[in-house]
């Protein structure tokens, strides 16, 4: 009977770190799949974006069977190149996206780029990635939904905005080609949208800002109201029923 129970104690222990050891090598296997998310050392934290990390020596081009592409721009600041550049295929390479024409030669029409651009957030920031929500951070719509930003139309916004423009609203403001340089900010109005307006009719004065001693003399601090609250609380039987 001793032999026995020897035996059997051996097999539970066998049992148990052949268990430990499948998780381990399961552990393992989905690590190499998904990617570490977080190292608990001292080294700084590591996070799984999802880029794929090409090594140096790899040549900078993706092949789709027929022709060779240049590879797609992981991030176009910093790439000072000269634009457009003319595509293999067909298309032409600008600054930070490629477009392809419907037929060779076509030229686009004359556009005007607006100088400023109205953001507004769309979608709520719940459940969503940390790195749109540090990129929504930076552009001061992190708060309440309501909040618009105004930025530049300039390359390194526009790349910001192109990760995030599932949570936003990009509105072109319009400027009117009679506006005088030495405008008065009181005479302008921004529409939601995007229209820039500059009319006296709006103009607001100094004087109209401040608050009249007749209604400041109707308005009840919040001193007052405690005390009266607290009075009518512990004395009901002296309120007065109009």
């Amino acid at each position: 009977t001793q032999l026995e129970e020897e035996g059997g104690s051996c097999i539970v222990v066998f049992l148990f770190f052949f268990i430990m050891l499948r998780i381990a090598t399961r552990q393992i296997e989905c690590i190499s799949i998904v990617g570490v998310r977080y190292r608990y050392c001292k080294k700084p934290k590591s996070w799984y974006t999802g880029q794929i990390k090409k090594s140096e020596t790899s040549p900078v081009t993706w092949s789709s069977g027929e022709l060779t592409h240049p590879a797609p721009l992981d991030c176009p600041i910093g790439n000072k190149g000269e634009y457009p550049q003319d595509l293999p295929d067909g298309g032409r390479q600008y600054f930070g996206f490629q477009y392809y024409p419907r037929f060779p030669d076509e030229v686009d029409p004359p556009y005007d780029p607006a100088p400023l651009h109205l953001v507004t957030r769309v979608r709520c920031l719940k459940h969503k990635p940390w790195w749109d929500k540090e990129i929504m951070r930076s552009l001061g719509l992190d708060a309440k939904r309501s909040t618009v930003a105004i930025v530049k139309n300039i390359p390194e916004i526009n790349a910001m905005l192109w990760k995030v423009k599932y949570l936003v609203k990009i509105t072109p403001i319009r400027v009117p080609a009679d506006l005088p340089d030495d405008v008065d900010p009181r005479c302008c109005f921004l529409k939601e949208t995007g229209e820039f307006l500059h009319s006296k009719e709006v103009q607001v004065e100094d004087k109209d800002l401040d608050e009249s001693p007749q209604i400041a003399a109707t308005k009840w601090n919040g001193e007052f109201v405690e005390k009266h609250v607290r009075k009518n609380w512990e004395y009901p039987w002296q309120l007065k029923v109009c």
